[in-house]
Parts: structure tokens; sequence; C-alpha cells
């Protein structure tokens, strides 16, 4: 703690709400006349703090990142808190008065540069009076400030209300693949592609069309080139380094199912729509019409069951069930002293297998091949390919879902008022939309089994055991193993 005759030391810090704009140095400039505050006094500069999109409405000094510390760990490492202007400490009259009673407390001294207040309670024998004064005045620069931040929160809000039902931007980092540009009328922002983030993305979509893929795969890829995830993008959008978050599931299903990802402006995770219904674009789409509705599909047909591996050791995945509890069969290799290898399938129930035991995996390996080739060996071997439906189908289905969106947002009573009259023409509009939609001829989209002029028999013996788990996946086919010595084959 800093005495009376020696040296203050003073903690220097900025704050601002967001970090874009005409802001990008604004926390630079309040460190300066901080720091050129304490060179005037003859403080040392002990330490500093900037809280960069930070809140000070919703977020109290203790609740703020880099503040936060120096008032419970680190306080007794200086002795005067030192910011440029009122609202960089607080826009709140509560923190204020928290504050200064906290500095009492703790004998600190308080100062506002710009606004000329400063709170002293490190030294003794101060004037109570001017003391009472320079409280009261903070108070109400205090009072000022907050009622200037709500004013600035409303008129945000009127502003985001007013640019909603438009092509415009209204302000925020954009979504995954996207960057901010100027809008092409010359007024307000816009969104284009980031050629980056859109390759990444593409190249997504490449691996799911294929067919051969899993959401774990696509992530494992994306980490171990080194992409970098969307948190990080956000951080270098707002001129922070990048902290190495990875990528997940979550995320990547999350970007690859949104309409954002197609310049879809949302509001509270749904499209914007104008009054006749249509959802408003704020940028251009990622994938054509016809790429998103095959994507869509190839996930909508991967949620349906388990993920199924293609790429594994496993000669059973995907194929081998347990029939106890239904979970796919474990591969497991044993090696005995002599060096003898034995491979067996158990039950993949985890943290624990049913107890039905185990089975040789040669033995199984072989009880379904000739099973299965006396079924089907002469038969054609089936593959799964994709074909595009009629684009009306899913437009159709978008439609559907979006008017249940919408009655669903009317009964939980968002639309009233002036917004009763918007509901009512988009909901017009939509149901013209879909009596038209129903009334065409509309083929969904989807995989089907093709046959490739070979039969199964033909090609079993000259294919590797991964390309056979892929036939008999493709082809329905399931090893139930109940126990040891007793298993079906079900083959369709």
């Amino acid at each position: 703690m800093g005495m009376s005759g020696a040296t203050i030391r003073a903690l220097v810090g900025s704050r601002v709400s967001h970090v874009q704009g005409d802001e990008k140095t604004s926390h630079i400039d309040q460190h300066a006349v901080g720091v050129r505050y304490c060179q005037q006094q003859g403080w040392s500069v002990a330490g500093s703090f900037e809280d960069l999109d930070v809140s000070a409405l919703s977020t109290s000094p203790w609740g703020r990142p880099d503040l936060g510390p120096w008032l419970k760990d680190r306080a007794d490492q200086w002795d005067a808190l030192v910011v440029a202007k009122t609202d960089r400490l607080f826009r709140s009259a509560k923190d204020c008065v928290d504050l200064a009673h906290w500095a009492e407390q703790n004998r600190k001294i308080l100062v506002i540069v710009e606004d000329g207040l400063t709170l002293d309670y490190l030294h003794e024998n101060q004037d109570p009076f001017a003391a009472a004064m320079a409280k009261i005045f903070l108070i109400l620069a205090s009072v000022f400030a907050e009622i200037e931040g709500r004013r600035f929160v409303q008129r945000a809000r009127s502003r985001v209300r007013a640019l909603r039902p438009t092509d415009r931007w209204g302000y925020g980092i954009p979504p995954y693949g996207f960057r901010v540009v100027d809008h092409p009328t010359g007024k307000g922002k816009a969104l284009d592609h980031d050629p980056e983030m859109v390759a990444v993305l593409r190249r997504v979509a490449d691996a799911i069309l294929s067919g051969d893929w899993s959401w774990s795969s696509l992530v494992v890829d994306l980490n171990s080139r080194g992409v970098l995830s969307p948190q990080d993008h956000r951080r270098l959008l707002k001129s922070k380094p990048a902290t190495g978050t990875r990528w997940t599931v979550n995320k990547l299903q999350r970007i690859m199912t949104s309409p954002a990802t197609q310049g879809v402006k949302l509001a509270s995770g749904r499209p914007v729509l104008t009054e006749d219904g249509v959802p408003v674009l704020v940028g251009p789409p990622v994938f054509d019409a016809n790429d998103w509705q095959r994507i869509q599909t190839a996930i909508e047909g991967r949620a349906v069951g388990p993920v199924k591996r293609r790429d594994t050791i496993n000669p059973m995945l995907g194929v081998g069930v347990c029939g106890g509890c239904g979970k796919s069969l474990s591969y497991r290799e044993k090696t005995t002293p002599g060096g003898v290898t034995h491979r067996y399938y158990v039950c993949g129930n985890s943290p624990r297998p049913c107890r039905n035991g185990s089975m040789r995996a040669d033995e199984a390996d072989e009880i379904l091949a000739q099973t299965f080739l006396e079924l089907r060996g002469d038969r054609q071997v089936l593959r799964r390919v994709f074909v595009p439906g009629d684009d009306s189908a899913r437009e159709l289905d978008d439609v559907r879902q979006t008017i249940d969106a919408l009655r669903e947002d009317r009964a939980l009573g968002l639309y009233d008022g002036d917004d009763e009259v918007v509901f009512r023409r988009q909901m017009k509009a939509l149901l013209a939309r879909r009596d038209d939609l129903v009334k065409k001829s509309t083929q969904p989209s989807g995989w089907v089994a093709e046959e490739t002029g070979s039969t199964y028999r033909d090609v079993w013996d000259s294919t590797g055991p991964d390309e056979r788990r892929k036939m008999l996946i493709d082809a329905g086919v399931r090893f139930v193993m109940h126990d040891r010595n007793r298993w079906e084959t079900l083959v369709p």
C-alpha cells in the first residue's frame, strides 16, 4: 500500500463496448491520457487494464475480464485508479457508489482525468467538504453516463428494428463465410463472401456430397490442417490474437445447416421475411440452390441413424450389432506370449458391455460371407447414388416450416399492433405459395440404390475387407451376435 511521501503506484485503464469503426484506437488514446496524467503527477504506472468489447451497462467493474482481478486478487499492487472519462469506468450510479465505497475501505484514489474528478481515500486529513463534493460530482457524472448509455442502447435497438426487414447488415460479427462490405447502393453495409472461409465450406461440402464421411472425420481434418475456428476468425476481426480454439462437431453442423450460410438474414435464429414471406438476403449464398439441397439431404440422411464410419480397422463396423443392446460390435485383438494374434468381436456398449461373451472374428466373418453370398451372391451389387429432386420439393418443405414458425411466434405473442398487419401479409403470401407448390409435381431428392452390372459373387474375392464391408452396408445386411454360439445374419 502506498504511503504519504512515497511514489503513488497508478493503475491506468481503458474500456470500449465495441472495437470497430472509429473505436479501434479509442482504448489506446484512453491509456495515453492516463499515462500523461501520471507523469504530470510524478506517479509510477504499476499496471494497466484493457477491457475490450465489454459493456459498462451490463458488467460491473468486478465482473470485467481485465479490471476485475485488479480489484480482487491484485488490490495490494496499486494505489490510484486512473481512467480518461467517467463512462470508461462505469455507466451505472450503483457501480459508482459501490466502487467509491470500496475505494474508501481500501484507501485508494480514483481519478477521472478529462472530467476533472478525484476521490482521494489514500491520504488522511482531506477536506471533508471537498471530498463530499467530489463524491457528489462523480455520482452525478455516473448518472449522466448511465442515461447516455441507455439512450444509446435504445437508439441501437431502434436502428436494428428499422434495418431488420432490409437487405442491409446492421451490426456485429458476420456469419462464418462472410465479411462486412459497403452496400452496393452506397448506403450502409452488406455482406460478401470471405474467399478463405468459403473455400473451407466448399471443401466440407465436397466431402459431404461424396457420401463417404462423418462429422468427426470432417472436424479432425479441419483441426489437423490448422484451419482457424469460427471463434478465432471473430477474434481476428476484432483485432485480437487467435487463441487456438478448435473446430467441434456442433460448430460445423450449425454452419452447414444454417440459412445464414446462404446469405439469409436471421433474427433470434430464424430467417427475417419480407411482407411477401420471402427470406431477406443480406449477402450472396455460398452454394447454389441445387447443391444446398443436396447437402441438406445428405446431412438429414446421416442423422436418421447412428453414424456409419467407412474407414476403420473394424471389418464389422456398420454391419455387426450386439443382440443384447443393439450397439455396434467392437473389434479386439489379443496377442499371446507365443506371438499368436487372435481377433474377436464383443459388445461395444460403453462403459459396461453386455455379458454375452465374444466371438472369434475369423469365424464370424466367414459365417457372414457364406450366408450373404448364398442369399445374394447372384444379384447385382448395389451402390448408393444421390438423385437430385425437383427444386420445388425443398422449397415446399421450407415454406411449410416458415408457416409453422410464424404461427408459433404469433402464439407466443410476438406479433402485436402494427406487427399484426405484417403477420397477416406474410401468412397470406406463404399460404398462397404453399398451395401453388403442392399443385406441382414434386420429387424429393435423396439417396437411392443403383445396380452396377456385376454380381456380389463376381467381385467378392477381388475386393478387400473394407470394400466388402461397404457393400454389406449398402445392401442393408446385419450380423447379430447373441453369444459365442448363437448369432443370426439378416439379409434384406
